[in-house]
Protein backbone atom coordinates (compact mmCIF):
# COMPACT_ATOMS: atom_id res chain seq x y z
CA UNK A 1 0.00 0.00 0.00
CA UNK A 2 1.47 3.40 -0.99
CA UNK A 3 1.49 6.09 1.67
CA UNK A 4 0.16 9.49 0.72
CA UNK A 5 2.03 12.72 1.78
CA UNK A 6 -0.21 14.70 4.04
CA UNK A 7 -0.28 18.38 3.11
CA UNK A 8 0.82 20.90 5.81
CA UNK A 9 -1.66 23.60 6.27
CA UNK A 10 -0.32 27.14 6.25
CA UNK A 11 -2.56 28.07 9.13
CA UNK A 12 -1.00 25.37 11.23
CA UNK A 13 2.43 26.65 10.37
CA UNK A 14 1.45 30.15 11.34
CA UNK A 15 0.13 28.94 14.64
CA UNK A 16 3.29 27.02 15.36
CA UNK A 17 5.38 30.06 14.40
CA UNK A 18 3.51 32.42 16.58
CA UNK A 19 3.65 29.95 19.45
CA UNK A 20 7.33 29.40 19.14
CA UNK A 21 8.07 33.09 18.71
CA UNK A 22 5.96 34.26 21.62
CA UNK A 23 6.81 31.49 24.08
CA UNK A 24 10.35 30.72 23.19
CA UNK A 25 11.49 33.99 21.79
CA UNK A 26 12.82 32.45 18.53
CA UNK A 27 13.82 34.66 15.73
CA UNK A 28 13.01 33.99 12.13
CA UNK A 29 16.11 31.96 11.42
CA UNK A 30 15.65 29.90 14.50
CA UNK A 31 12.08 29.50 13.59
CA UNK A 32 12.92 28.17 10.17
CA UNK A 33 15.32 25.67 11.69
CA UNK A 34 12.69 24.63 14.15
CA UNK A 35 10.13 24.32 11.41
CA UNK A 36 12.43 22.08 9.51
CA UNK A 37 12.88 19.84 12.54
CA UNK A 38 9.12 19.84 13.18
CA UNK A 39 8.50 18.96 9.59
CA UNK A 40 10.98 16.12 9.75
CA UNK A 41 9.53 14.84 12.98
CA UNK A 42 6.00 15.11 11.67
CA UNK A 43 6.92 13.17 8.62
CA UNK A 44 8.60 10.56 10.79
CA UNK A 45 5.48 10.25 12.92
CA UNK A 46 3.34 10.10 9.81
CA UNK A 47 5.48 7.35 8.38
CA UNK A 48 5.15 5.35 11.57
CA UNK A 49 1.44 5.87 11.55
CA UNK A 50 1.22 4.78 7.93
CA UNK A 51 3.35 1.70 8.59
CA UNK A 52 1.25 0.73 11.57
CA UNK A 53 -1.95 1.27 9.61
CA UNK A 54 -0.74 -0.88 6.73
CA UNK A 55 0.35 -3.57 9.20
CA UNK A 56 -3.04 -3.54 10.89
CA UNK A 57 -4.80 -3.71 7.57
CA UNK A 58 -2.70 -6.72 6.54
CA UNK A 59 -3.46 -8.48 9.80
CA UNK A 60 -7.16 -7.79 9.46
CA UNK A 61 -7.09 -9.06 5.90
CA UNK A 62 -5.27 -12.19 7.05
CA UNK A 63 -7.75 -12.68 9.87
CA UNK A 64 -10.62 -12.15 7.47
CA UNK A 65 -9.15 -14.77 5.16
CA UNK A 66 -8.81 -17.26 8.01
CA UNK A 67 -12.34 -16.51 9.18
CA UNK A 68 -13.61 -17.11 5.66
CA UNK A 69 -11.73 -20.41 5.46
CA UNK A 70 -13.14 -21.49 8.84
CA UNK A 71 -16.61 -20.61 7.62
CA UNK A 72 -16.11 -22.74 4.54
CA UNK A 73 -14.78 -25.62 6.65
CA UNK A 74 -17.83 -25.43 8.88
CA UNK A 75 -20.06 -25.50 5.81
CA UNK A 76 -18.27 -28.57 4.46
CA UNK A 77 -18.42 -30.26 7.90
CA UNK A 78 -22.11 -29.60 8.45
CA UNK A 79 -23.22 -29.95 4.85
CA UNK A 80 -24.91 -26.56 4.60
CA UNK A 81 -24.82 -24.63 1.36
CA UNK A 82 -22.66 -21.49 1.09
CA UNK A 83 -24.70 -18.26 0.94
CA UNK A 84 -21.86 -15.76 0.26
CA UNK A 85 -22.94 -13.59 -2.64
CA UNK A 86 -20.82 -12.12 -5.40
CA UNK A 87 -21.03 -8.61 -3.86
CA UNK A 88 -18.76 -9.78 -1.07
CA UNK A 89 -15.67 -9.12 -3.20
CA UNK A 90 -16.67 -5.47 -3.74
CA UNK A 91 -17.23 -4.76 -0.05
CA UNK A 92 -14.80 -2.85 2.11
CA UNK A 93 -12.73 -4.59 4.71
CA UNK A 94 -14.91 -3.56 7.61
CA UNK A 95 -18.06 -4.63 5.76
CA UNK A 96 -16.46 -7.95 4.96
CA UNK A 97 -15.58 -8.49 8.59
CA UNK A 98 -19.09 -7.68 9.70
CA UNK A 99 -20.60 -9.90 7.00
CA UNK A 100 -18.43 -12.92 7.88
CA UNK A 101 -19.12 -12.45 11.57
CA UNK A 102 -22.84 -12.39 10.89
CA UNK A 103 -22.61 -15.58 8.81
CA UNK A 104 -20.72 -17.30 11.60
CA UNK A 105 -23.43 -16.41 14.07
CA UNK A 106 -26.16 -17.66 11.74
CA UNK A 107 -24.21 -20.86 11.17
CA UNK A 108 -23.82 -21.35 14.93
CA UNK A 109 -27.58 -21.12 15.42
CA UNK A 110 -28.31 -23.40 12.50
CA UNK A 111 -25.73 -25.95 13.55
CA UNK A 112 -27.01 -25.97 17.10
CA UNK A 113 -30.51 -26.58 15.82
CA UNK A 114 -29.40 -29.53 13.70
CA UNK A 115 -27.31 -30.97 16.51
CA UNK A 116 -30.34 -30.93 18.77
CA UNK A 117 -32.32 -32.67 16.05
CA UNK A 118 -29.56 -35.24 15.68
CA UNK A 119 -29.59 -35.89 19.42
CA UNK A 120 -33.37 -36.37 19.36
CA UNK A 121 -33.14 -38.73 16.40
CA UNK A 122 -30.37 -40.70 18.09
CA UNK A 123 -32.49 -41.02 21.19
CA UNK A 124 -35.45 -42.26 19.14
CA UNK A 125 -33.12 -44.67 17.40
CA UNK A 126 -31.88 -46.13 20.69
CA UNK A 127 -35.44 -46.47 21.93
CA UNK A 128 -36.68 -48.23 18.80
CA UNK A 129 -33.62 -50.47 18.66
CA UNK A 130 -34.21 -51.47 22.25
CA UNK A 131 -37.89 -52.18 21.58
CA UNK A 132 -37.28 -54.06 18.36
CA UNK A 133 -33.95 -55.58 19.45
CA UNK A 134 -32.31 -54.00 16.38
CA UNK A 135 -28.76 -52.70 15.93
CA UNK A 136 -27.86 -49.01 16.07
CA UNK A 137 -26.87 -47.38 12.81
CA UNK A 138 -23.13 -47.31 12.22
CA UNK A 139 -21.26 -43.98 12.30
CA UNK A 140 -19.49 -43.16 9.05
CA UNK A 141 -16.36 -41.05 9.23
CA UNK A 142 -16.18 -37.86 7.13
CA UNK A 143 -19.97 -37.79 7.05
CA UNK A 144 -21.64 -34.40 7.16
CA UNK A 145 -24.18 -33.46 9.77
CA UNK A 146 -26.93 -33.10 7.18
CA UNK A 147 -26.07 -36.48 5.60
CA UNK A 148 -26.05 -38.24 8.95
CA UNK A 149 -29.39 -36.69 9.89
CA UNK A 150 -30.90 -37.73 6.55
CA UNK A 151 -29.56 -41.29 6.89
CA UNK A 152 -30.76 -41.49 10.46
CA UNK A 153 -34.21 -40.29 9.41
CA UNK A 154 -34.37 -43.04 6.77
CA UNK A 155 -33.26 -45.66 9.30
CA UNK A 156 -35.88 -44.43 11.77
CA UNK A 157 -38.52 -44.64 9.05
CA UNK A 158 -37.56 -48.28 8.49
CA UNK A 159 -37.70 -48.96 12.22
CA UNK A 160 -41.08 -47.24 12.48
CA UNK A 161 -42.36 -49.29 9.56
CA UNK A 162 -41.05 -52.48 11.14
CA UNK A 163 -42.61 -51.49 14.45
CA UNK A 164 -45.95 -50.84 12.76
CA UNK A 165 -45.84 -54.19 10.97
CA UNK A 166 -44.96 -56.03 14.16
CA UNK A 167 -47.69 -54.21 16.05
CA UNK A 168 -50.21 -55.25 13.42
CA UNK A 169 -48.89 -58.81 13.52
CA UNK A 170 -48.93 -59.20 17.28
CA UNK A 171 -52.39 -57.65 17.49
CA UNK A 172 -53.65 -60.30 15.07
CA UNK A 173 -51.71 -62.89 17.11
CA UNK A 174 -53.43 -61.64 20.26
CA UNK A 175 -56.87 -62.18 18.70
CA UNK A 176 -55.95 -65.71 17.59
CA UNK A 177 -54.33 -66.51 20.94
CA UNK A 178 -57.40 -65.36 22.84
CA UNK A 179 -59.57 -67.56 20.68
CA UNK A 180 -57.29 -70.62 20.99
CA UNK A 181 -56.77 -70.22 24.74
CA UNK A 182 -60.50 -69.93 25.32
CA UNK A 183 -61.13 -72.89 23.01
CA UNK A 184 -58.54 -75.10 24.67
CA UNK A 185 -59.02 -73.72 28.20
CA UNK A 186 -55.25 -73.23 28.45
CA UNK A 187 -53.60 -71.84 31.59
CA UNK A 188 -50.79 -69.26 31.18
CA UNK A 189 -47.94 -68.01 33.34
CA UNK A 190 -48.51 -64.42 34.46
CA UNK A 191 -44.89 -63.42 33.78
CA UNK A 192 -44.66 -64.90 30.30
CA UNK A 193 -44.51 -62.95 27.07
CA UNK A 194 -47.90 -64.36 26.07
CA UNK A 195 -49.48 -62.93 29.22
CA UNK A 196 -47.97 -59.51 28.50
CA UNK A 197 -49.35 -59.69 24.98
CA UNK A 198 -52.80 -60.60 26.23
CA UNK A 199 -52.55 -57.65 28.66
CA UNK A 200 -51.88 -55.40 25.62
CA UNK A 201 -48.33 -54.62 26.73
CA UNK A 202 -47.17 -54.54 23.12
CA UNK A 203 -43.81 -52.81 23.51
CA UNK A 204 -42.39 -55.73 25.47
CA UNK A 205 -43.45 -58.12 22.70
CA UNK A 206 -41.94 -56.35 19.70
CA UNK A 207 -38.49 -57.93 19.90
CA UNK A 208 -37.46 -60.69 17.54
CA UNK A 209 -37.17 -63.23 20.36
CA UNK A 210 -40.57 -62.32 21.78
CA UNK A 211 -42.13 -62.51 18.35
CA UNK A 212 -40.54 -65.92 17.79
CA UNK A 213 -41.86 -67.17 21.13
CA UNK A 214 -45.36 -65.93 20.30
CA UNK A 215 -45.30 -67.58 16.87
CA UNK A 216 -44.02 -70.92 18.23
CA UNK A 217 -46.61 -70.86 21.01
CA UNK A 218 -49.31 -70.00 18.48
CA UNK A 219 -48.27 -72.95 16.26
CA UNK A 220 -48.35 -75.24 19.30
CA UNK A 221 -51.85 -74.10 20.22
CA UNK A 222 -53.02 -74.51 16.62
CA UNK A 223 -51.70 -78.08 16.58
CA UNK A 224 -53.52 -78.77 19.83
CA UNK A 225 -56.65 -77.19 18.39
CA UNK A 226 -56.39 -79.39 15.30
CA UNK A 227 -55.94 -82.45 17.52
CA UNK A 228 -58.92 -81.39 19.59
CA UNK A 229 -60.97 -80.87 16.44
CA UNK A 230 -60.03 -84.34 15.21
CA UNK A 231 -60.93 -85.69 18.63
CA UNK A 232 -64.29 -83.89 18.48
CA UNK A 233 -64.92 -85.38 15.03
CA UNK A 234 -63.99 -88.82 16.36
CA UNK A 235 -66.37 -88.38 19.30
CA UNK A 236 -69.11 -87.22 16.94
CA UNK A 237 -68.50 -90.23 14.70
CA UNK A 238 -68.64 -92.51 17.70
CA UNK A 239 -71.86 -90.85 18.80
CA UNK A 240 -73.34 -91.31 15.34
CA UNK A 241 -72.62 -95.02 15.48
CA UNK A 242 -74.06 -95.24 18.99
CA UNK A 243 -77.17 -93.34 17.91
CA UNK A 244 -77.59 -95.59 14.89
CA UNK A 245 -77.17 -98.77 16.93
CA UNK A 246 -79.42 -97.64 19.75
CA UNK A 247 -82.03 -96.51 17.22
CA UNK A 248 -81.90 -99.94 15.58
CA UNK A 249 -81.99 -101.86 18.84
CA UNK A 250 -84.39 -99.64 20.77
CA UNK A 251 -87.83 -98.43 19.78
CA UNK A 252 -87.25 -95.11 21.59
CA UNK A 253 -84.04 -93.63 20.17
CA UNK A 254 -82.14 -91.13 22.33
CA UNK A 255 -82.41 -87.43 21.65
CA UNK A 256 -79.43 -85.66 20.08
CA UNK A 257 -77.70 -83.21 22.38
CA UNK A 258 -76.78 -79.61 21.50
CA UNK A 259 -73.06 -80.44 21.63
CA UNK A 260 -73.57 -83.17 19.03
CA UNK A 261 -75.59 -80.89 16.75
CA UNK A 262 -73.36 -77.78 17.00
CA UNK A 263 -69.98 -79.59 17.22
CA UNK A 264 -67.99 -76.63 18.50
CA UNK A 265 -64.24 -77.16 18.82
CA UNK A 266 -64.04 -76.24 22.50
CA UNK A 267 -62.99 -78.00 25.67
CA UNK A 268 -66.54 -77.68 27.00
CA UNK A 269 -67.90 -79.45 23.91
CA UNK A 270 -65.38 -82.27 24.41
CA UNK A 271 -66.55 -82.77 27.98
CA UNK A 272 -70.20 -82.79 26.93
CA UNK A 273 -69.57 -85.28 24.14
CA UNK A 274 -67.56 -87.56 26.43
CA UNK A 275 -70.34 -87.49 29.03
CA UNK A 276 -72.91 -88.20 26.34
CA UNK A 277 -70.89 -91.16 25.04
CA UNK A 278 -70.57 -92.53 28.57
CA UNK A 279 -74.35 -92.29 29.04
CA UNK A 280 -75.10 -93.99 25.72
CA UNK A 281 -72.60 -96.75 26.42
CA UNK A 282 -74.18 -97.34 29.80
CA UNK A 283 -77.57 -97.54 28.10
CA UNK A 284 -76.15 -99.88 25.52
CA UNK A 285 -74.63 -102.19 28.14
CA UNK A 286 -78.15 -103.00 29.29
CA UNK A 287 -78.68 -105.09 26.12
CA UNK A 288 -75.04 -106.05 25.61
CA UNK A 289 -75.58 -109.83 25.91
CA UNK A 290 -78.07 -110.09 23.06
CA UNK A 291 -76.16 -107.57 20.99
CA UNK A 292 -72.89 -109.51 21.29
CA UNK A 293 -74.58 -112.75 20.24
CA UNK A 294 -76.10 -111.06 17.21
CA UNK A 295 -72.80 -109.44 16.23
CA UNK A 296 -70.97 -112.72 16.72
CA UNK A 297 -73.21 -114.43 14.18
CA UNK A 298 -72.84 -111.56 11.71
CA UNK A 299 -69.06 -111.57 12.06
CA UNK A 300 -68.85 -115.33 11.53
CA UNK A 301 -71.05 -115.02 8.42
CA UNK A 302 -68.74 -112.34 7.06
CA UNK A 303 -65.74 -114.56 7.79
CA UNK A 304 -67.28 -117.25 5.59
CA UNK A 305 -68.37 -114.82 2.87
CA UNK A 306 -64.93 -113.20 2.73
CA UNK A 307 -63.21 -116.63 3.10
CA UNK A 308 -60.88 -115.27 5.76
CA UNK A 309 -58.60 -117.68 7.60
CA UNK A 310 -57.55 -117.64 11.21
CA UNK A 311 -54.47 -115.51 10.54
CA UNK A 312 -56.63 -112.57 9.39
CA UNK A 313 -59.26 -112.83 12.11
CA UNK A 314 -59.28 -110.64 15.20
CA UNK A 315 -60.13 -112.59 18.34
CA UNK A 316 -62.91 -111.15 20.50
CA UNK A 317 -63.62 -112.26 24.06
CA UNK A 318 -67.38 -112.72 23.95
CA UNK A 319 -67.39 -114.27 27.43
CA UNK A 320 -66.25 -111.04 29.14
CA UNK A 321 -68.70 -108.41 27.91
CA UNK A 322 -67.55 -104.88 28.68
CA UNK A 323 -67.94 -101.61 26.74
CA UNK A 324 -64.61 -102.33 25.02
CA UNK A 325 -66.01 -105.67 23.81
CA UNK A 326 -68.92 -103.90 22.14
CA UNK A 327 -66.49 -101.49 20.50
CA UNK A 328 -64.35 -104.39 19.29
CA UNK A 329 -67.43 -106.03 17.79
CA UNK A 330 -68.33 -102.82 16.01
CA UNK A 331 -64.80 -102.32 14.71
CA UNK A 332 -64.49 -105.89 13.51
CA UNK A 333 -67.87 -105.77 11.79
CA UNK A 334 -66.99 -102.49 10.05
CA UNK A 335 -63.61 -103.92 9.01
CA UNK A 336 -65.17 -107.06 7.58
CA UNK A 337 -67.92 -105.11 5.86
CA UNK A 338 -65.41 -102.89 4.06
CA UNK A 339 -63.17 -105.89 3.38
CA UNK A 340 -66.06 -107.79 1.82
CA UNK A 341 -66.62 -105.11 -0.80
CA UNK A 342 -62.90 -105.14 -1.61
CA UNK A 343 -62.49 -108.91 -1.71
CA UNK A 344 -65.72 -109.78 -3.49
CA UNK A 345 -64.51 -108.95 -7.05
CA UNK A 346 -61.36 -111.04 -6.51
CA UNK A 347 -63.31 -113.94 -5.03
CA UNK A 348 -65.81 -113.86 -7.88
CA UNK A 349 -63.08 -113.72 -10.51
CA UNK A 350 -61.16 -116.54 -8.82
CA UNK A 351 -64.31 -118.65 -8.53
CA UNK A 352 -65.09 -118.09 -12.21
CA UNK A 353 -61.55 -119.08 -13.15
CA UNK A 354 -61.67 -122.14 -10.89
CA UNK A 355 -64.94 -123.33 -12.45
CA UNK A 356 -63.44 -122.95 -15.92
CA UNK A 357 -60.35 -124.90 -14.84
CA UNK A 358 -62.53 -127.73 -13.49
CA UNK A 359 -64.65 -127.74 -16.64
CA UNK A 360 -61.53 -127.73 -18.77
CA UNK A 361 -60.12 -130.67 -16.81
CA UNK A 362 -63.32 -132.64 -17.31
CA UNK A 363 -63.32 -131.73 -21.00
CA UNK A 364 -59.69 -132.85 -21.40
CA UNK A 365 -60.48 -136.12 -19.70
CA UNK A 366 -63.47 -136.69 -21.92
CA UNK A 367 -61.83 -135.52 -25.16
CA UNK A 368 -58.82 -137.82 -24.70
CA UNK A 369 -60.99 -140.88 -24.08
CA UNK A 370 -61.74 -143.13 -27.08
CA UNK A 371 -65.05 -144.11 -25.48
CA UNK A 372 -66.53 -140.81 -26.67
CA UNK A 373 -66.77 -142.29 -30.17
CA UNK A 374 -69.26 -144.85 -28.85
CA UNK A 375 -71.47 -142.23 -27.19
CA UNK A 376 -74.72 -141.31 -28.79
CA UNK A 377 -74.84 -137.88 -30.39
CA UNK A 378 -71.08 -137.31 -30.37
CA UNK A 379 -69.98 -134.45 -32.64
CA UNK A 380 -66.39 -133.62 -33.51
CA UNK A 381 -67.47 -130.12 -34.59
CA UNK A 382 -68.96 -129.45 -31.16
CA UNK A 383 -65.85 -130.84 -29.51
CA UNK A 384 -63.63 -128.55 -31.57
CA UNK A 385 -65.89 -125.56 -30.76
CA UNK A 386 -65.74 -126.40 -27.06
CA UNK A 387 -61.94 -126.63 -27.26
CA UNK A 388 -61.78 -123.22 -28.90
CA UNK A 389 -64.08 -121.79 -26.24
CA UNK A 390 -61.77 -123.00 -23.47
CA UNK A 391 -58.73 -121.71 -25.37
CA UNK A 392 -60.26 -118.20 -25.27
CA UNK A 393 -62.25 -118.19 -22.01
CA UNK A 394 -59.63 -119.75 -19.73
CA UNK A 395 -56.78 -117.24 -20.45
CA UNK A 396 -59.30 -114.40 -20.34
CA UNK A 397 -60.59 -115.45 -16.90
CA UNK A 398 -57.03 -115.96 -15.70
CA UNK A 399 -55.98 -112.51 -16.93
CA UNK A 400 -59.04 -110.86 -15.37
CA UNK A 401 -58.34 -112.51 -12.03
CA UNK A 402 -54.66 -111.51 -12.13
CA UNK A 403 -55.50 -107.91 -13.06
CA UNK A 404 -57.83 -107.50 -10.09
CA UNK A 405 -55.26 -109.25 -7.88
CA UNK A 406 -52.45 -106.95 -9.05
CA UNK A 407 -54.56 -103.88 -8.33
CA UNK A 408 -55.18 -105.17 -4.81
CA UNK A 409 -51.44 -105.88 -4.33
CA UNK A 410 -50.55 -102.32 -5.39
CA UNK A 411 -52.84 -100.94 -2.71
CA UNK A 412 -51.55 -103.46 -0.13
CA UNK A 413 -47.76 -103.54 -0.48
CA UNK A 414 -45.81 -106.55 0.80
CA UNK A 415 -49.04 -108.52 1.32
CA UNK A 416 -50.54 -111.61 -0.28
CA UNK A 417 -54.19 -112.13 -1.00
CA UNK A 418 -55.20 -115.16 1.06
CA UNK A 419 -58.26 -117.36 0.85
CA UNK A 420 -58.51 -119.24 4.12
CA UNK A 421 -54.79 -118.51 4.79
CA UNK A 422 -53.77 -119.82 1.33
CA UNK A 423 -52.25 -117.44 -1.25
CA UNK A 424 -54.01 -117.73 -4.61
CA UNK A 425 -51.33 -116.25 -6.87
CA UNK A 426 -49.10 -119.38 -6.72
CA UNK A 427 -52.17 -121.49 -7.54
CA UNK A 428 -52.90 -119.46 -10.67
CA UNK A 429 -49.24 -119.44 -11.71
CA UNK A 430 -48.88 -123.20 -11.20
CA UNK A 431 -52.00 -123.83 -13.22
CA UNK A 432 -50.70 -121.51 -15.93
CA UNK A 433 -47.30 -123.18 -16.20
CA UNK A 434 -48.61 -126.68 -15.56
CA UNK A 435 -45.56 -127.70 -13.54
CA UNK A 436 -47.04 -128.32 -10.11
CA UNK A 437 -48.32 -131.67 -8.94
CA UNK A 438 -49.47 -130.51 -5.53
CA UNK A 439 -53.16 -130.23 -4.70
CA UNK A 440 -54.26 -126.99 -3.05
CA UNK A 441 -57.05 -126.62 -0.54
CA UNK A 442 -59.56 -123.82 -1.33
CA UNK A 443 -62.57 -123.06 0.86
CA UNK A 444 -65.73 -121.71 -0.83
CA UNK A 445 -69.09 -123.35 0.08
CA UNK A 446 -71.31 -121.44 2.53
CA UNK A 447 -72.23 -124.41 4.72
CA UNK A 448 -68.76 -125.82 5.31
CA UNK A 449 -65.58 -124.08 6.36
CA UNK A 450 -63.20 -125.61 3.74
CA UNK A 451 -63.39 -127.69 0.62
CA UNK A 452 -60.47 -129.47 -0.99
CA UNK A 453 -60.18 -128.85 -4.70
CA UNK A 454 -57.36 -130.14 -6.85
CA UNK A 455 -55.74 -127.12 -8.50
CA UNK A 456 -52.70 -128.63 -10.17
CA UNK A 457 -52.52 -128.86 -13.89
CA UNK A 458 -51.91 -132.60 -13.72
CA UNK A 459 -55.00 -133.22 -11.63
CA UNK A 460 -57.18 -130.92 -13.75
CA UNK A 461 -55.95 -132.46 -16.98
CA UNK A 462 -55.81 -136.05 -15.82
CA UNK A 463 -56.05 -138.63 -18.57
CA UNK A 464 -57.57 -142.04 -17.73
CA UNK A 465 -55.73 -145.18 -18.76
CA UNK A 466 -57.50 -147.33 -21.29
CA UNK A 467 -57.53 -151.10 -20.95
CA UNK A 468 -55.28 -153.13 -23.17
CA UNK A 469 -56.68 -154.30 -26.50
CA UNK A 470 -58.04 -157.80 -26.72
CA UNK A 471 -55.79 -160.45 -28.12
CA UNK A 472 -58.51 -162.69 -29.41
CA UNK A 473 -59.38 -160.63 -32.49
CA UNK A 474 -61.05 -162.43 -35.27
CA UNK A 475 -58.94 -161.97 -38.35
CA UNK A 476 -61.79 -162.71 -40.65
CA UNK A 477 -63.97 -159.91 -39.31
CA UNK A 478 -63.19 -156.60 -41.03
CA UNK A 479 -65.24 -154.73 -38.45
CA UNK A 480 -63.08 -155.97 -35.56
CA UNK A 481 -59.91 -155.15 -37.50
CA UNK A 482 -61.09 -151.56 -38.06
CA UNK A 483 -62.10 -151.19 -34.39
CA UNK A 484 -58.73 -152.49 -33.17
CA UNK A 485 -56.84 -150.20 -35.55
CA UNK A 486 -58.76 -147.10 -34.38
CA UNK A 487 -58.20 -147.94 -30.72
CA UNK A 488 -54.47 -148.44 -31.30
CA UNK A 489 -54.12 -145.08 -33.07
CA UNK A 490 -56.12 -143.29 -30.37
CA UNK A 491 -54.10 -144.91 -27.58
CA UNK A 492 -50.83 -144.07 -29.32
CA UNK A 493 -51.90 -140.46 -29.83
CA UNK A 494 -52.95 -140.20 -26.18
CA UNK A 495 -49.64 -141.50 -24.85
CA UNK A 496 -47.49 -139.42 -27.19
CA UNK A 497 -49.37 -136.16 -26.61
CA UNK A 498 -50.49 -136.22 -22.99
CA UNK A 499 -49.95 -132.48 -22.49
CA UNK A 500 -51.82 -131.43 -25.65
CA UNK A 501 -55.19 -129.74 -25.11
CA UNK A 502 -56.65 -130.94 -28.43
CA UNK A 503 -56.97 -134.28 -30.13
CA UNK A 504 -55.98 -134.12 -33.78
CA UNK A 505 -58.42 -136.28 -35.66
CA UNK A 506 -56.53 -135.69 -38.90
CA UNK A 507 -53.54 -137.53 -37.46
CA UNK A 508 -55.41 -140.82 -37.73
CA UNK A 509 -54.08 -142.69 -40.68
CA UNK A 510 -56.50 -143.80 -43.32
CA UNK A 511 -57.56 -147.39 -42.82
CA UNK A 512 -56.74 -149.40 -45.90
CA UNK A 513 -58.98 -152.06 -47.34
CA UNK A 514 -57.68 -155.58 -47.60
CA UNK A 515 -57.23 -155.06 -51.34
CA UNK A 516 -55.01 -151.95 -50.70
CA UNK A 517 -57.53 -149.16 -51.31
CA UNK A 518 -57.73 -146.35 -48.67
CA UNK A 519 -60.72 -146.05 -46.36
CA UNK A 520 -61.84 -143.52 -43.74
CA UNK A 521 -63.38 -144.44 -40.41
CA UNK A 522 -66.22 -142.16 -39.31
CA UNK A 523 -66.54 -140.92 -35.69
CA UNK A 524 -70.29 -141.45 -35.45
CA UNK A 525 -71.26 -144.78 -33.92
CA UNK A 526 -73.96 -146.79 -35.55
CA UNK A 527 -77.18 -147.73 -33.92
CA UNK A 528 -78.53 -151.20 -33.83
CA UNK A 529 -77.52 -154.43 -32.30
CA UNK A 530 -73.85 -153.59 -32.37
CA UNK A 531 -73.58 -149.86 -31.50
CA UNK A 532 -69.84 -150.03 -30.93
CA UNK A 533 -69.07 -150.56 -34.62
CA UNK A 534 -68.12 -147.71 -36.99
CA UNK A 535 -68.73 -147.11 -40.66
CA UNK A 536 -65.88 -147.49 -43.13
CA UNK A 537 -66.09 -145.58 -46.39
CA UNK A 538 -64.02 -146.65 -49.43
CA UNK A 539 -62.38 -143.94 -51.46
CA UNK A 540 -62.05 -144.15 -55.29
CA UNK A 541 -63.16 -147.77 -55.91
CA UNK A 542 -66.19 -149.63 -57.12
CA UNK A 543 -67.88 -151.04 -54.06
CA UNK A 544 -69.71 -153.97 -55.72
CA UNK A 545 -67.44 -156.58 -54.16
CA UNK A 546 -67.16 -154.74 -50.80
CA UNK A 547 -68.98 -156.68 -48.06
CA UNK A 548 -69.57 -153.41 -46.15
CA UNK A 549 -70.99 -151.61 -49.17
CA UNK A 550 -74.46 -152.81 -48.35
CA UNK A 551 -74.39 -151.00 -45.01
CA UNK A 552 -75.61 -147.42 -45.01
CA UNK A 553 -72.67 -145.03 -44.59
CA UNK A 554 -72.74 -142.35 -41.88
CA UNK A 555 -73.36 -138.78 -42.99
CA UNK A 556 -71.03 -137.35 -40.31
CA UNK A 557 -67.42 -137.38 -41.45
CA UNK A 558 -64.28 -136.57 -39.56
CA UNK A 559 -63.24 -133.01 -40.41
CA UNK A 560 -59.84 -132.81 -42.00
CA UNK A 561 -57.36 -130.10 -41.28
CA UNK A 562 -56.53 -127.92 -44.21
Amino acid sequence: MTTEILPIDSLMIDRWTNQWIKQLGFNNEQLLKRNTKVEQFSRFVLDRIQVKKSTDIAKREQLLLETLREYENRLSRTGFESDICEEFENMKLKQKELFIEKKHQELDLKEEKYIKELDQLSQNERSLCQILAATIMDIVTDETLIKRIERLRGYLDELDKLKTERLTTIKSYRIRLNDLIDRLNFKLDNLSTISQLLDENYESCLTTDALGQIESFLIELECKSAEQENYVNALVGKLEKLYAKLTRDDATPPKRSAAYILRHNTAETVKQLENEIAQLQAKRMATSQAYCQSMRKKIEDLYEQCQIGSSERHPIDFDNIIPETLDECDREYDRLDSMYHVRKPILDAFEQWKVLVQQHGEFQKKSTSAARFHERGYSAVKEQAERKRFAVALPKAERACLNILEQWEKEHENEQFLINDIPIRPIIEQQHTGTSNVTTTVSNPPSTISKTVSMSSTALAAIPQRPAAKNNIRKKSLRNIVKQTVEQHVSKSRHDEVDEDTLEFTQLENIKHFNGLPRIVTSTPKTGKNPSSHTVVDMGRNKNNDPIHKRRPSKRLIPTRR
